[in-house]
């Protein structure tokens, strides 16, 4: 069953909240704050082979010549292959995007005739130790020709160079769309606000790096494969289909894992490489990314650039809106998510935020270059976007003689439900009480009184805002709704024991969002049982319950859905022999705080685990044709494409002596529907606000003029610490959805898809006095300092009368 409204509209009691809006502790923590987690480093199998890769050191370069001979013969060397040995079992990775515009791409294991980034494998080693196998990879005899290296997307996209031969034009992207008189509204506006905003290149760079072991049994070929992924199905079918592999042999394990944000979301050729050296050495084979190959080889994110117009009429309303994005690619497109995980995202998911403009265009491209591959990353798209849209607002604010909140009051969507210029249909939400709320919170007036203040004491502080729209809860119907074809499916399995313990297995890995934790608290109410008697287990195998991945905001919405309905069968069953025990009929017998009580009889009641008892092992209590499996498995998908929303602003002071921004406060508005956990949501929101602090202000992944990587180390690039996170203050909205269990909605992606609109836009509220407005992420200390001494050319708000 698809759809939620089934779900919700069976002819069940109402079920008591009991857990689900608590502060209830993470069952996580204690286990792994004390050392007791197994992350994919600690575990050794025995008589395992370790890994190591030869990576290219230049960015663009035909091979020709390689030689393994000497690594061969090396002491503790098993196995060296070249792309050519790998070639033999897998040609390489397709990637692709299934829109019109998309040129595929094939990624190789190990390159085989040319290297198109620094980092690209070309080889790999097995040997008894790590050290003798990096040793080893020294010895490699090769040899190239080196290439001209396109790093830049203008250029790629202007057809200076080829980057990836696959690519003729550099394009693996292109597309638009246009809904409403666009061209009518912007020649009859007002006046026009346009802008170009660039973010910059980025790493998720997880606390703990990628890892793979692979042990593969000849006699029974059977395979298992560790990996910290984010999607262990994908990642089994991914085996089966490009290596030929039995499905019903494989099995992917995904230990505790130190952190994904999308960088594991994607299938390596890593990933795929050591099942097949498994194979051929007869020997379990370990592979553990350090931070060098983590930042050189994994899964780049963002860069790209968003030229954004608002036509706006004589009151300050937008009548329509053009937006451009051209991303950045990297070399390949990465599997499964593609080159347009960021400019298609930014510009197609919520073309016109949450502003009620009549009329979008937008066109969106990614472009191949001689870097890394770029791919997932938390807000994929949405981030870019939000950026755009956001500090254009502001720029827009300023133009129209506007309160930043008084503009977006101003062209903010009245009321629900709503349909965009897209035709996608938003029914539930709060985003004019978001501005409300947030503008209270701020307490503007006052604001406004000690920035003049303090300006007059040479002290500069800055306010920026920033309201998002996230599409949550990655389903069918919300990819349906965007026009693409993806199908999820996601399962969950509620088991009942004697003792009236729930055990509950979900298709969802964890890395760190507290999933056991929010999904003992979904199962619980509806068990009605308490939330300590119920033991989560995610996605550790894919023997066990099947996931789509953990991706977009999905666990609260499609895996709480999943543990509800699986749930919601176990219960009636417990109902229907409470009924037969206490002599009354099953719609009057409700299941709260372990008990099974009988409607204006509290006293007539029974233990839920004294239920459980009798349906395991007494049938005379069980009613006439009763099915005693206290077990259900059920599968979950959204009937709608859901949206979350929200606001931060951000209060800042910048040192005109350092150019360092330092951040003051934090402002944040949430509404995710029903909150399942405040702790977590409230986690979850301070923990994406300083990545997109990060993002802003700390981070860049620099490329010089020959695509070498020049931030190989965290002493190169920067990352937010706890001594620059500054306080927050969070409200929570609560506008339960329609067509999820429970009402929740997604959140996860919500504090780095708006941070970095509030961090520029805080900056340029600060930098007000000096004429000058930045656009381009990040925001250096070079670049402050210059805005601040005058060294930077004026970049005021591009406002064009037509």
């Amino acid at each position: 069953m698809k759809t939620v409204e089934k779900h919700q509209h069976m002819d069940t009691p109402e079920i008591a909240a009991r857990s689900v809006g608590a502060r209830v502790l993470r069952s996580e923590d204690p286990r792994l704050l004390s050392g007791r987690g197994q992350f994919i480093a600690d575990i050794e199998l025995p008589g395992q082979l370790h890994v190591a890769f030869v990576r290219s050191p230049v960015a663009h370069a035909r091979i020709t010549h390689i030689d393994l001979s000497a690594v061969r013969d090396a002491e503790g060397v098993h196995l060296a292959w070249s792309g050519a040995d790998a070639a033999q079992f897998c040609e390489g990775l397709v990637g692709e995007f299934a829109v019109e515009g998309c040129n595929p791409t094939t990624m190789p294991l190990l390159a085989t005739d040319e290297v198109l980034y620094v980092g690209e494998p070309i080889a790999v080693v097995v040997a008894e130790t790590r050290y003798a196998a990096e040793d080893a990879c020294e010895l490699l005899d090769w040899d190239f020709e080196e290439l001209p290296a396109v790093v830049n997307a203008d250029a790629a996209a202007a057809g200076v160079g080829v980057a990836n031969p696959q690519l003729p034009d550099n394009f693996g992207l292109r597309g638009g769309a246009s809904f409403g008189d666009v061209a009518g509204a912007f020649e009859q506006a007002h006046q026009i606000v346009e802008g170009r905003f660039y973010t910059c290149r980025v790493s998720a760079a997880p606390m703990e790096t990628r890892g793979v072991i692979a042990d593969y049994e000849w006699a029974s070929k059977s395979l298992r494969v560790w990996s910290n992924t984010q999607m262990p199905h994908f990642l089994r079918y991914m085996l089966t289909a490009y290596l030929g592999f039995p499905e019903q042999n494989v099995e992917v394990i995904t230990p505790d894992t130190g952190g994904g944000f999308g960088q594991k979301a994607h299938v390596y050729p890593e990933e795929m490489l050591l099942p097949l050296l498994a194979r051929e050495v007869d020997r379990p084979v370990k592979w553990i990314e350090d931070r060098r190959e983590n930042l050189m080889a994994g899964a780049h994110a963002h860069e790209q650039y968003v030229d954004i117009a608002y036509a706006l009429d004589a009151t300050g309303k937008i009548t329509a809106v053009r937006t451009h994005a051209l991303g950045d690619g990297g070399a390949y497109h990465a599997p499964p998510w593609s080159m347009a995980v960021e400019p298609w995202c930014a510009v197609v998911m919520t073309p016109t935020g949450l502003y009620d403009a009549p009329a979008a265009e937008y066109t969106y491209a990614a472009v191949a270059t001689n870097k890394t591959p770029v791919g997932a990353y938390r807000g994929v798209g949405y981030m870019a976007g939000t950026f755009a849209r956001e500090c254009l607002a502001d720029e827009a604010a300023r133009a129209t003689g506007m309160s930043p909140f008084e503009f977006r009051r101003h062209n903010v969507v009245p009321e629900f439900p709503w349909t965009n210029p897209q035709g996608i249909v938003y029914d539930e939400g709060s985003w004019r009480e978001s501005i409300d709320v947030l503008e209270s919170m701020v307490d503007y007036p006052a604001f406004l009184q000690r920035q003049a203040e303090l300006r007059a004491q040479g002290r500069y502080i800055g306010l920026g805002l920033s309201f998002f729209v996230e599409s949550s809860g990655e389903s069918t119907a919300g990819s349906q709704e965007h026009g693409l074809g993806d199908v999820y499916h996601d399962t969950a399995t509620v088991r009942l024991s004697p003792n009236g313990t729930a055990h509950v297995t979900i298709g969802l890995s964890a890395q760190g969002q507290g999933l056991a934790t929010t999904m003992a608290q979904m199962a619980a109410d509806t068990l009605g049982v308490r939330v300590e008697d119920v033991i989560v287990e995610t996605a550790r195998s894919t023997s066990h319950a099947y996931g789509s991945g953990t991706i977009g905001s999905r666990g609260a919405v499609i895996a709480g859905g999943a543990v509800s309905r699986a749930a919601g069968v176990v219960r009636e069953k417990i109902r229907a022999v409470a009924a037969n025990l206490l002599e009354a009929a099953v719609d009057d017998v409700d299941l709260v705080d372990g008990n099974a009580s009988v409607k204006g009889a509290p006293d007539t009641s029974i233990s839920i685990a004294e239920v459980a008892t009798a349906i395991y092992f007494d049938m005379s209590s069980w009613p006439e044709d009763f099915d005693p499996v206290l077990e259900a498995t059920q599968a979950y998908d959204t009937a709608r494409a859901m949206f979350s929303n929200g606001a931060h602003a951000m209060v800042v002071e910048l040192d005109p002596e350092t150019g360092f921004v330092r951040f003051e406060k934090v402002f944040s508005v949430e509404d995710c529907g029903t909150v399942i956990n405040p702790n977590i949501v409230e986690g979850q929101i301070r923990g994406g606000v300083v990545q997109g602090i990060g993002a802003s202000v700390f981070e860049e992944l620099a490329y010089d003029e020959s695509g070498q990587l020049l931030t190989t180390t965290f002493l190169d690039y920067g990352i937010p610490t706890m001594d620059v996170s500054p306080p927050f203050e969070i409200h929570h909205i609560e506008t339960p959805s329609k067509h999820s269990a429970s009402g929740v909605k997604g959140m996860g992606e919500s504090g780095l898809i708006a941070a970095p609109a509030a961090v520029l836009n805080a900056v340029n509220d600060a930098l007000t006095p000096f004429g000058v407005v930045l656009r381009e992420l990040p925001l250096s200390p070079e670049k402050i300092r210059a805005a601040m001494s005058g060294a930077t050319e004026s970049a005021a708000p591009q406002v064009v009368a037509p």
